[in-house]
């Protein structure tokens, strides 16, 4: 068994696919498991792939209803303790992962989360790092840098009636079932904004959902307190006379 399985979604990125590729074989190696889900790509996507057959250990190009089916099935075949997903678009960053494979030789976190800079690696524009305990407010886990235990994967799949904000969904309901968070100051990843997770108006309509979803009778309570430090913080930053 693997230590980790990395998997790829891809779907008619031939433009940005090569610089994941090169990401990926920066830090393969034996304990590592690289896995490409492709939704029939007619880009040229498939061809780029086939150039780097000796990276990639599991291919499946075949339709599918969404991101999240598609992620299903990579961790259906996934052989590693640990999984992560990294986007067509968005590279690993390898000096993080050193640090970060001695923690998932540990075994003893259930979600291992490294820190994803947003645009690039020298001037970003954004830090992203987990905040568990804010999930119930906020979506607070970049899941480019969240490295998360296969069984629990498998034992609680992505929700696929949603379409960008499945992650969350299953990250809260991982911190709500008291699931272990480890956070590491190691940048395992570099994102780009847009996509389809760039819709923030249905960002925010599926999060609603998820949140009213999973808390059940505490969202009302939740969305008090999350208004008072709004506020609060409004307050705080009003200019002094």
């Amino acid at each position: 068994m693997s230590l980790l399985t990395i998997i790829t979604v891809t779907w008619n990125c031939a433009t940005t696919l090569e610089k994941t590729l090169r990401s990926v074989q920066d830090i393969k190696n034996e304990t590592i498991e690289y896995i490409i889900i492709d939704g029939v790509s007619d880009d040229g996507t498939l061809d780029l792939i086939s150039q780097y057959a000796s990276l990639v250990d599991q291919m499946v190009s075949e339709p599918d209803t969404g991101i999240y089916n598609a992620m299903n099935k990579g961790v259906s075949l996934a052989k590693g303790e640990y999984i992560l997903f990294i986007n067509g678009d968005d590279e690993l960053v390898s000096e993080g992962f050193p640090s970060v494979l001695q923690v998932l030789k540990q075994g003893k976190a259930d979600i291992v989360c490294g820190t994803t800079l947003v645009g690039s690696v020298n001037a970003p524009t954004e830090v992203l790092t987990a905040q568990p305990l804010r999930l119930p407010f906020f979506n607070t886990v970049p899941h480019p840098s969240s490295f998360t235990r296969t069984a629990l994967l498998k034992a609680t799949p992505f929700r696929e009636d949603l379409r960008i904000a499945s992650d969350y969904d299953f990250f809260l309901g991982a911190y709500l079932r008291r699931k272990h968070f480890q956070i590491l100051p190691a940048v395992t990843a570099l994102h780009q904004r847009g996509g389809a997770s760039g819709d923030q108006d249905l960002s925010e309509t599926e999060i609603e959902q998820i949140r009213h979803d999973q808390l059940g009778w505490r969202y009302p309570l939740y969305n008090t307190v999350g208004y008072l430090y709004r506020s609060l913080k409004n307050l705080t930053r009003q200019p002094k006379p």
